[in-house]
C-alpha cells in the first residue's frame, strides 16, 4: 500500500502569497499616514505654552471669566463705524512638523464679527499696540516654537444685524511637509463679543 502525500505548494506561489500580504499591509498603513497627515492639527494658542494674549485700542471692556465663558477672559470692543477692532496671541506650534501659517481663511459664518486680517507684530511680549503691527506675509514655525500675531477684527453693527455676537477662534490656514495645505481653526485664549446698540 502507497502512502498518499499531501502535495507540495510551489515555492513561487508560497513567495507570491508573502509578498502580497506584505503589500496590502504596506497599502494601509500608507493610507492611515496619508488621512492622519491631512487631519494634522499642530497650532495652538494662549497661555498654554507660556504665551500671552492683549487687546488692542478701542477696547470698551475687558471681562474676566465668568461662569458661562470656559474660563476664557472676554473682549468688548467699542463699536465705531468702519474701525476694525485688534488683539493679539501667542501662536504655538505643538506638532512633530514645520509649518508656515499662510494667512486666515474666510470665515462668513458671523458676518458682524469677523476675522478679516492677520497681522505680524515687532513686540517681543503679546501686544496689539499699532506702533508694533505690521503686514502679515508668511510665518515659518519649527515644532515648539512660538510667535506673536495679530487679528483684525472687522465689526459691523449695521441695521439688522444681531444684538451680540462673539467669537473664540480663528481659521487658519497653513503648508506641511511640502505636500498638504489646510485650515485650522485655532482655539483663542479669550473671546471677543460684539454688542450692536438697537
Amino acid at each position: 500500500m502507497t502512502a498518499v502525500s499531501a502535495p507540495e505548494r510551489h515555492p513561487l506561489r508560497l513567495a507570491g502569497l508573502v509578498a502580497g500580504g506584505l503589500v496590502l499591509v504596506a497599502a494601509l498603513a500608507a493610507l492611515v499616514l496619508f488621512l492622519w497627515l491631512r487631519a494634522y492639527s499642530p497650532l495652538s494658542s494662549g497661555s498654554a505654552g507660556g504665551g500671552g494674549f492683549a487687546p488692542g485700542p478701542g477696547l470698551g471692556a475687558d471681562v474676566e471669566p465668568v461662569t458661562g465663558s470656559g474660563g476664557k477672559p472676554v473682549f468688548i470692543p467699542v463699536y465705531r463705524k468702519g474701525r476694525p477692532f485688534d488683539t493679539a496671541f501667542t501662536l504655538h506650534n505643538t506638532g512633530r512638523f514645520a509649518v508656515t501659517v499662510t494667512g486666515l481663511a474666510t470665515d462668513r459664518s458671523r458676518p458682524q464679527l469677523e476675522a478679516a486680517a492677520l497681522l505680524a507684530s515687532d513686540s517681543s511680549i503679546a501686544s496689539a499696540d499699532p506702533a508694533n503691527v505690521r503686514a502679515f506675509h508668511r510665518l515659518r514655525l519649527d515644532p515648539g516654537d512660538t510667535a506673536i500675531v495679530v487679528v483684525r477684527w472687522r465689526l459691523d453693527c449695521s441695521a439688522g444685524r444681531k444684538a451680540e455676537v462673539y467669537s473664540d477662534s480663528v481659521p487658519l490656514r497653513f503648508r506641511y511637509l511640502s505636500a498638504f495645505t489646510r485650515t485650522q481653526s485655532v482655539r483663542l485664549p479669550f473671546a471677543v463679543t460684539l454688542r450692536c446698540r438697537s
